[in-house]
């Protein structure tokens, strides 16, 4: 029997080992999903209580599996919430969704005698090939023998910017982790946030809620929020398809701005429409371009097309509009070049920018920064013990340009030849040197069924000699989730 082991219990996490089970027959294999120490299911994204913290994707497609997308509607209206199709819901509710969802996989899996153990425990090391098999060490010095590994952990824990001093990050007015804030003493009175994009716009919304009188004040180098949705989606664009041809034959960023551009300025198409035709190519179109094109793109596109791509629902920039008109909330496009303790005042932050397009360097005191700068992916600066571990080891490397794992389009990690391991697959956040387009539910529900139909046979067709497994754990019980 072969064992599977899936780490992370995030929604990736989740969409894979759902998919295992829905496909799994007795005997087939034994799989454990180490989860860590939240609820399975909800990761960082869904672990929010609050109900202003909305999906950015419209409810009809929230369904956690390829074959059923319309299935997150149907569970909030059986709970009685007020969902419809074009709504985007709050991300609680949908955690909620995720737990119920995985809590029936498991139960009729474990009916029909498909093994799964749910464990709450960090993964912490990796070690092993695909012509031995893979060792998976945890926090708690547990070791469980597997044949194959999936890694589903999503985003990195964030790190300071390089212009945080040592004294900022030690003292109670700054934090690296836009989701676990460190409470002031006193409700501070002016709260930077360093962000202009989706996890910015979750600490301004909850900052706003939390402390009514402060000043909120956000920065970024382009200074630009997310760009909204429409109330209803619009008609898809009628030449997506030219466009997309046209993309393809030249493989250069600059070519490509010029044909979405032009596509863009014609007054009768709805320019969301153009943007979210591309996604369903966007793999396969950054897989076309060489490392010098991918690197022009981070330089002077991302920004602008994370902010076309990433969008708000309407009601959250009808709020963040609120706040502008009321005064409360600035929007500075500016270069931070120094965050350091204020040298009259121990209890408040000096934050020292560099307005876009200006000589002169100003400086402000906050009593509460927060670093809300998107997902960290950086493989290369990153203390997350498993990632590190496998890195400094040589069992994953990171891609080329930094944003990530190396992998193959499936999924499987590359050694240092470049050649893919077998039994060894990621999932999500850290495919993004790789794909780029890898954290929204599309993709990972793409992969999620691709890697539950291929993985199990991959594995057969490279069958190690049979040797001893060790047993589980005679504790592991004791670790297993509630969700059990």
């Amino acid at each position: 029997m072969q064992r599977l082991i899936v780490i992370g219990g995030g929604a990736a996490g989740s969409a894979v080992v759902g998919e295992f089970l829905r496909r799994g027959q007795p005997g087939e294999f034994d799989l454990i999903w180490l989860v860590g120490r939240q609820a399975p299911g909800r990761g960082v994204a869904y672990s929010t209580t609050t109900e202003h913290h909305l999906l950015n994707v419209r409810a009809a497609n929230m369904g956690l599996f390829a074959d059923d997308v319309g299935a997150f509607v149907a569970y909030a209206q059986a709970q009685g919430w007020p969902v419809k199709g074009f709504d985007f819901a709050p991300r609680a509710w949908y955690g909620d969704y995720l737990e119920a969802v995985l809590a029936r996989e498991i139960s009729v899996a474990r009916e029909r005698s498909v093994a799964v153990r749910v464990l709450s425990a960090d993964a912490t090391s990796v070690r092993g090939d695909d012509a031995t098999g893979y060792v998976v060490g945890t926090a708690d010095g547990e070791e469980f023998d597997a044949d194959g590994v999936v890694l589903a952990i999503g985003a990195l824990p964030s790190t300071p910017l390089a212009e945080v001093t040592a004294a900022a990050r030690a003292s109670h007015a700054y934090t690296a982790d836009p989701w676990h804030w460190p409470l002031p003493r006193k409700p501070p009175e002016r709260v930077v946030v360093l962000g202009t994009g989706l996890t910015a716009v979750d600490a301004l919304q909850s900052a706003a809620r939390l402390w009514p009188n402060a000043q909120l004040t956000a920065i970024s180098r382009h200074g630009r929020l997310p760009r909204s949705h429409n109330p209803a989606p619009g008609q898809p664009y009628e030449h997506q398809a030219s466009l997309i041809e046209a993309l393809r034959a030249r493989p250069q960023v600059a070519h490509w701005l010029r044909e979405i551009r032009a596509a863009m300025e014609d007054e009768d198409v709805e320019w969301r429409s153009v943007v979210d035709g591309l996604r369903p190519e966007t793999q396969n179109l950054w897989r076309l371009l060489e490392e010098r094109e991918r690197a022009r793109f981070l330089r002077h596109l991302r920004w602008l097309w994370e902010s076309a791509r990433h969008r708000l629902p309407q009601q959250t920039t009808n709020e963040l509009a609120r706040l502008r008109t009321q005064g409360r909330l600035k929007i500075l496009a500016a270069h931070v070049r120094s965050i350091d303790v204020h040298a009259s005042a121990a209890d408040q932050i000096e934050v020292r920018v560099q307005p876009r397009g200006a000589e002169n360097v100003r400086s402000f005191a906050a009593d509460l920064v927060i670093q809300a700068t998107g997902f960290n992916i950086s493989v290369n600066a990153t203390d997350h013990p498993l990632i590190h571990q496998m890195v400094s080891e040589g069992v994953a490397h990171p891609d080329e340009l930094d944003l990530g794992l190396a992998t193959d389009a499936e999924g499987r990690l590359l050694r240092a030849d470049g050649t893919p391991r077998h039994g060894l697959r990621c999932l999500g956040t850290l495919l993004r040197g790789s794909v780029w387009e890898c954290s929204g539910l599309p993709e990972i529900r793409s992969l999620s069924k691709a890697i539950a139909c291929e993985l199990p046979s991959e594995l057969r067709r490279v069958a190690k000699p049979a040797a001893t497994r060790r047993p589980a754990p005679p504790h592991a019980a004791a670790l297993v989730s509630a969700i059990a």
